[in-house]
């Protein structure tokens, strides 16, 4: 629920560094601009630490390294750039379990925006999913942004 006495809304997008993520943060901007919204967009990276009994252990909630050489606040620049948006947008990096760091910054937001991809019913068995789980435990409303569909319903859309 918004609290905010000016009405803006605070979307929180959950970034990774991948085309998906990245169709997030494009989504968010573009609505964020369109009816005055504030953005920030958080990067969790995973702890790079091994599980007992071997290197070779998957690790849980399909935790996956981020591009090297990944640059968050150059990947909204360039963004903002290609949408000439002209709103101020927060970055932040956290490192530990990326469902749990979103769902404890999502309390205080009024919507949370993650990318999603297709994965193939063995890549949900072995790794899980970070954005079904947060859909089943947010505070707020969750908006889930494909690739394939993310025009569909943004304020620019025709």
């Amino acid at each position: 629920m918004n609290t905010n006495p000016d009405h803006t809304r605070h979307l929180l997008v959950g970034a990774d560094g991948s085309a998906e993520g990245e169709e997030a943060i494009r989504w968010a901007i573009t609505e964020a601009t369109a009816v005055g919204d504030k953005v920030e967009v958080l990067m969790v990276l995973p702890r790079e630490e091994l599980l007992p009994g071997t290197s070779f252990a998957l690790q849980p909630h399909g935790r996956v390294p981020v591009r090297k050489n990944y640059s968050l606040d150059d990947a909204v620049a360039r963004i903002q750039s290609e949408l000439h948006a002209d709103i101020e947008v927060k970055t932040m990096l956290r490192q530990g379990n990326p469902t749990s760091e979103l769902l404890a910054a999502a309390r205080d937001a009024d919507m949370l925006v993650l990318g999603t991809g297709r994965k193939s019913a063995v890549g949900r068995l072995v790794f899980g999913s970070v954005a079904t789980a947060c859909i089943r435990h947010a505070t707020c409303p969750v908006v889930l942004v494909s690739t394939q569909a993310v025009h569909r319903f943004s304020p620019t859309a025709s």
